[in-house]
């Protein structure tokens, strides 16, 4: 039993090791932007320099940093402190969302006789829900 749980142990830190081997290169520098070497010792940042997912960086005033992680360049702007991997996650711009009218032109439908129409709204669904029920006032 011990023999294997040291088997599974090895391979899990192996496959871990794997996992992990992408670095972020560093593009470009602008202004101050430093990088914790050693537990709380700080040192600037150069060109051409890879950083683990786990080194802090800290970008100071009117500095920025571009980052380059497996093809995809990343700016780091001003003001900025924690791990090379959060910051590249927080600044790496979103896929999909949502663009003004996007939803409308999506939901237009086509009618019978080919002309366009609108997206239905809560209120005029509730007004049309009004004409299923007899109200008696």
């Amino acid at each position: 039993m011990k023999k294997l749980f040291a088997l599974l142990l090895v391979l899990f830190t192996g496959t871990m090791l794997f996992a992990a081997t992408g670095s972020y290169v560093v593009e470009a520098v602008v202004g101050n932007v430093t990088y914790e070497a050693a537990p709380g010792k700080f040192e600037k940042v150069t060109v051409g320099q890879e950083l683990s997912a786990s080194t802090v960086l800290k970008t100071g005033l009117n500095s920025s940093v571009d980052i380059n992680f497996e093809g995809k360049k990343i700016t780091i702007k001003a003001k900025q402190n924690g791990t090379v991997e959060s910051l590249y996650v927080a600044a790496a711009p979103t896929k999909g969302g949502l663009k003004k009218q996007s939803i409308a032109k999506a939901d237009a439908v086509d009618s019978a006789d080919g002309s366009r129409e609108g997206v239905s709204t809560a209120s005029s669904r509730a007004s049309e829900a009004k004409e299923d029920f007899t109200w008696e006032e």
